[in-house]
């Protein structure tokens, strides 16, 4: 149990890193436009909220919240998930004659769980990373260059 409270405590560390990168991305965006527009690189008519959401698009830490969610969701998932797969497991087990090979705890069991779990893992970060290249913005050199054409 003690564990897993250090565990949930590393979780939510991690999850209040992401944001005060988040938090530290949206301060700065301010910061470069000025710099963006005393080069000459943006026009004067670019507005601070346009930029600040369009940089955040873009630069904010997107890949970091899609492994965080991802992860968040393991650790918090994971006993429910062990407890419907060893019911499904038992069940299987009780229908297919209780065999001693294949009942609960034996290295065939293990062995599946771990399989199973691999699986999940890999289907989840298989559609975190899908819906991350999906939805994926232009960088920034395409957002300057886009703010350049509508703004001229």
């Amino acid at each position: 149990m003690i564990y897993y409270v250090f565990l949930v405590i590393a979780v939510l560390g991690w999850g209040a890193h992401i944001a005060w990168r988040w938090k530290e991305a949206k301060a700065f965006a301010p910061q470069l436009l000025k710099a963006r527009q005393e080069a000459g690189e943006l026009p004067a008519s670019v507005s601070e909220a346009e930029f600040t959401e369009l940089y955040l698009r873009s630069e904010g830490p997107r890949a970091a919240s899609y492994q965080f969610v991802c992860g968040a969701f393991l650790t918090f998932a994971l006993a429910p998930i062990a407890m419907l797969f060893n019911a499904v497991w038992e069940a299987f087990w009780i229908l297919t004659g209780r065999s001693p090979v294949f009942e609960t705890g034996t290295l065939v069991h293990t062995f599946m769980f771990f399989l199973f779990l691999m699986g999940l893992m890999i289907g989840l970060l298989a559609i975190a990373m899908h819906r991350y290249h999906t939805l994926a913005p232009p960088n920034l050199n395409h957002v300057i260059r886009n703010l350049q054409e509508s703004h001229s």
